[in-house]
């Protein structure tokens, strides 16, 4: 599976979290983002694979959601026709900034291939910068080999 279909549904799983609803789920109410803003540095890291957080702290509602998540990960690939083991990586970073509410989606695809794009609001749309000709675009991805 192409690298950008694998972020595409890295983002959509991490935005059912981000959005508080968790819809992919069945329906399981949190506030990653409330959590990420009682931390140092007002973030934390979110590993879909384990199931736990890499970074920060959470409320006890999020701790027992994210190995719900986990698991629920295996079918959302199933019905997007791809597989965990696509996936060597899939992290995501909510941080609770002043001006609004952000996450990073990181994935590493088993070929090493690796990206981290950042998505602002609610449902998360990639974020925008102005390029060298002033014109508002995406902002870019970043990547690994």
């Amino acid at each position: 599976m192409k690298h950008s279909e694998l972020h595409a549904i890295a983002h959509n799983f991490a935005d059912s979290l981000a959005s508080g609803q968790g819809f992919v789920v069945g329906h399981y109410p949190t506030d990653v983002f409330a959590d990420a803003s009682s931390n140092p540095g007002r973030f934390l890291v979110v590993d879909f694979l384990t199931g736990q957080l890499d970074e920060g702290t959470a409320s006890d509602q999020l701790l027992h959601a994210l190995p719900v998540f986990r698991n629920e990960f295996k079918n959302f690939c199933q019905k997007h026709c791809a597989s965990t083991s696509d996936f060597k990586e899939f992290k995501t970073r909510f941080e609770a900034g002043y001006l609004g509410a952000t996450y990073t989606v990181t994935i590493t695809d088993v070929r090493g291939r690796r990206s981290a794009i950042e998505y602002k609001g609610f449902p998360g749309k990639r974020t925008k910068m102005l390029d060298d000709q002033r014109r508002v675009v995406p902002n870019k991805t970043v990547l690994d080999n």
